[in-house]
């Protein structure tokens, strides 16, 4: 059996197992709603079993495509975070939704985007792209509401059904540009068509598609639904934040061919990524509930990686979205475990100058390893160099955090250790992602004075808050003002806001 033919057995076994979960749930009546609930995890867990087994067994580049499904790396990369999560969702949703009046149309719904969020994985085909796209955001909508009469959460869906639809309506509107272009419906097709192509009408299309990923990745200013969904029940909440709000990343992925083509509109891409990441990175810092800190947190991720869309860095974007996928999922289904906890002040650098040293050389640590195993030049101010400095920071911070747990001297070198480590882990599953889909990357080329800009700026608040310089500023009127400002602005809508435990109809 050949290799296109292996392919195309395990794509059928994935998805398989979803479509009989999906039918399980839709036959099962109320009273036998925890063996639905049950047979869809199972399910749910054996699809991911063979994603896997796909994804690790089959290192080459080599692909099928036919005129509806891509069976590449990436394809089964991105399906196997998608069952990873749906099978964490499931499994927690189990115990955590039992006693739910809608605890049996719940599974259904869930079962159901799972499904549609994996075709959507698969699809090369537009319209079957598009209606896998429109029916998981749909899906989402109806998960976040989960009980019509609670108007909080009613709203929260009604405002993001607002921005979640021009998005999915400006996306057919681009692939109908697509098909009227190429006269094919194929996006392996579109992409080698339209990748030298120099047209106004593409330059629209391209817009379109950028247009509906800012809506779906929650980019500023079309932000506000994510700040608003925090109604929804924390399952939904780790699967939205983990896997459909990545969608807009994903989506420029899936043609960054043509996306590469075109310099202004990757700039634009930076910027408003950029100014994502740097308002939701703010934000996260004086917020006072945990699931608006988690909200202002993904927002400010999903900047960092339109960033890495915009400075062609695409492989280290799939690799970020799947880090923060992970990582993501498991804050929002532990954030419970907050209430047992006291609240501490938020923790920057240690005053002492050891232990800042200490923090620094892990830092250096995390950015040398990472730059030995990717093979990123170092010095020269190119779009890498982002990369770089924000494993500097990250591994810094990591360092920091550590040497504030111990009290053995010892645990300083260790800290270092950890830290090269870490950086190594994160520069080798960029190395991973780039060897195994063959994703292209915009040459490397010298940072413009915008990016240059940013770097500057992303580094100067870093280096304000964690050395403590604004302690001073607090004291100024101006500092009053700008808090204010910015906690009003990181507000969800009023009207998404439950005030008053008797307005929630559970």
């Amino acid at each position: 059996m050949n290799l296109s033919n292996c392919n195309e057995l395990l794509f059928v076994a994935i998805l398989l197992p979803l479509i009989i979960s999906t039918f399980i749930n839709h036959l099962v009546s109320e009273k036998k709603s925890v063996i639905g609930a049950k047979c869809s995890s199972f399910l749910t867990g054996i699809a991911l079993i063979i994603g896997l087994f796909t994804l690790f067994t089959n290192p080459s580049r080599s692909f099928t495509a036919n005129e509806l499904f891509s069976l590449s790396n990436l394809s089964f990369l991105t399906a196997a975070l998608i069952l990873f999560v749906s099978f964490v969702v499931h499994q927690f949703s189990k115990r955590y939704m039992d006693g739910d009046r809608h605890y049996c149309l719940y599974f259904r719904r869930l079962s159901l985007i799972t499904l549609t969020a994996t075709v959507m994985a698969f699809a090369n085909h537009l319209i079957l792209f598009w209606f896998a796209w429109f029916l998981s955001n749909i899906l989402l909508v109806i998960l976040m509401i989960h009980k019509t009469e609670w108007e909080a959460a009613k709203n929260s869906g009604i405002l993001t059904m607002k921005i979640l639809m021009p998005g999915s309506l400006a996306l057919l509107l681009s692939f109908t540009l697509f098909y009227i272009l190429t006269g094919s419906f194929s996006i392996e097709s579109v992409n080698i068509q339209l990748k030298q192509f120099d047209s106004p009408i593409l330059t629209a299309a391209i817009l379109l598609v950028v247009f509906a990923a800012f809506t779906q990745s929650a980019i500023w200013p079309f932000h506000r639904w994510l700040l608003s969904s925090l109604n929804s029940p924390t399952p939904v909440s780790a699967l939205m934040h983990a896997g459909l709000v990545n969608g807009g990343g994903l989506l420029l992925v899936k043609f960054s061919p043509i996306l590469m083509g075109d310099q202004a509109i990757l700039n634009l891409v930076f910027i408003l990524g950029a100014t994502t990441a740097f308002l939701g990175s703010l934000w996260k810092l004086i917020q006072n509930s945990i699931k608006r800190m988690l909200a202002c947190s993904t927002m400010a991720q999903m900047g960092f990686m339109m960033m890495q869309c915009g400075l062609g860095l695409f492989p280290a974007a799939v690799a970020h979205l799947c880090w923060h996928g992970l990582f993501k999922s498991y804050l929002f289904l532990s954030s419970g475990s907050v209430v047992q906890q006291r609240r501490i002040e938020t923790r920057f650098f240690s005053a002492k100058r050891f232990s800042l040293f200490f923090a620094m050389l892990g830092g250096l640590a995390s950015a040398f390893s990472f730059a030995m195993v990717t093979e990123k030049p170092i010095f020269p101010l190119q779009a890498t160099s982002f990369l770089l400095v924000f494993t500097f920071m990250a591994g810094a911070q990591l360092s920091d955090t550590l040497i504030r747990a111990s009290n053995f001297k010892l645990m300083k070198l260790l800290v270092i250790m950890v830290s090269f480590l870490t950086g190594w882990l994160y520069g080798e599953s960029i190395h991973l992602i780039e060897f195994f889909t063959g994703i292209a990357t915009v040459q490397s080329t010298s940072l413009n004075g915008v990016q240059v800009i940013a770097l500057i700026l992303f580094v100067t608040v870093w280096l304000t808050f964690n050395l403590r310089n604004y302690l001073q500023l607090e004291k100024t009127k101006l500092w009053a003002f700008i808090y204010t400002r910015m906690l009003n602005e990181s507000q969800p809508h009023p009207k998404t806001i439950t005030t008053n435990r008797k307005t929630y109809q559970y």
